[in-house]
C-alpha cells in the first residue's frame, strides 16, 4: 500500500500515536530480556543436569550471547528514539509557538 500524505497530519496528532507505541515496544524489549535471562540461566544448569562438559554448549552459548546483544541494542536504540521524538516535538512546538 503506497504512503498517503495527509495535510491533517501535523506533531500534535502523530507524535501522540508514536509515544504509544515506545512504551509497547520498550515492554516487549523487557519480556525478551527477560526469557534470554531465563534460557542463560537453563543453561548453565545443562552441564550438571547432563554430565556433559561446558563445551559441548559453547555454539549454544555464543549463540544465546548474540541474542544478548541484539535484545540489549534494541532497548538502547528505543531509548535513543524516545529521547529524540521527545526533543524533535518540543522544537516543533517553539517553532510553532507565537
Amino acid at each position: 500500500m503506497p504512503a498517503q500524505i495527509n495535510s491533517k497530519n501535523t506533531p500534535e496528532t502523530y507524535m501522540p500515536d508514536v509515544f504509544d507505541i515506545i512504551p509497547e515496544m520498550q515492554e516487549r524489549a523487557d519480556s525478551i530480556h527477560y526469557m534470554l535471562d531465563s534460557l542463560r540461566q537453563e543453561l548453565n544448569l545443562l552441564p550438571q543436569i547432563t554430565g556433559q562438559e561446558e563445551t559441548f554448549f559453547r555454539s549454544i552459548k555464543k549463540c544465546l550471547g548474540v541474542l544478548e546483544q541484539l535484545s540489549f541494542d534494541n532497548l538502547h536504540n528505543l531509548s535513543c528514539i524516545d529521547s529524540q521524538l521527545k526533543s524533535n516535538l518540543e522544537a516543533d512546538k517553539k517553532a510553532v509557538a507565537p
